[in-house]
């Protein structure tokens, strides 16, 4: 349907698009956030001193959720970074895939390559092959671009988990 209707081959946007549905996880975590950590009492002091409903929550509620917001953007920013199959399914062109395309592809190679030399020539050179180095060493590239944004937002992300679940 994205492809054919929508016409979002080889484009950014069918990267994006699949992955825009909410998460049900993310909407009780947000819920729950809202309902034990913004006092209705501000809401409606809020309103009664003539604020709109715009108004309450760009100043009133916003400034409240920042720790739930930086939560969220985390989630899905990790699940944006680690996701591959919208680039193996919706991009063809080799100069418009991900980082995790690549990778996914090249651990296919190293697997196919071991296969293959096990079945023909000899099986000593193909289980030679350091398929589980390659494994573990995607996984570090994989994580570093997460590694080295997590310290920034660190201090939002207990606030926005713990109080978010537990009951107030």
């Amino acid at each position: 349907m994205y492809t054919r209707y929508l016409h979002m081959k080889n484009t950014i946007l069918a990267l994006i698009i699949p992955g825009l549905l909410m998460n049900a996880f993310n909407v009780i975590l947000i819920r729950s956030y809202f309902q034990n950590n913004v006092p209705l009492s501000l809401v409606e002091a809020a309103q009664i001193d003539g604020a709109s409903e715009f108004q309450v929550v760009l100043k009133v509620v916003l400034p409240m959720s920042k720790p739930i917001i930086a939560t969220i953007g985390l989630f899905i920013g990790v699940a944006y970074w680690n996701d591959w199959q919208n680039g193996l399914y919706y991009i063809s062109n080799d100069k418009r895939y991900t980082i995790q395309v690549l990778l996914n592809r090249m651990l296919l190679d190293t697997l196919y390559m071991q296969q293959g030399l096990a079945k023909t020539v000899n099986s000593s050179i193909g289980a030679s092959m350091p398929t589980a180095t390659l494994k573990m060493a995607i996984a570090v590239l994989g994580a570093i671009p997460v590694l080295i944004i997590f310290p920034f937002i660190s201090q939002y992300l207990s606030g926005g988990i713990v109080v978010g679940s537990v009951k107030g």
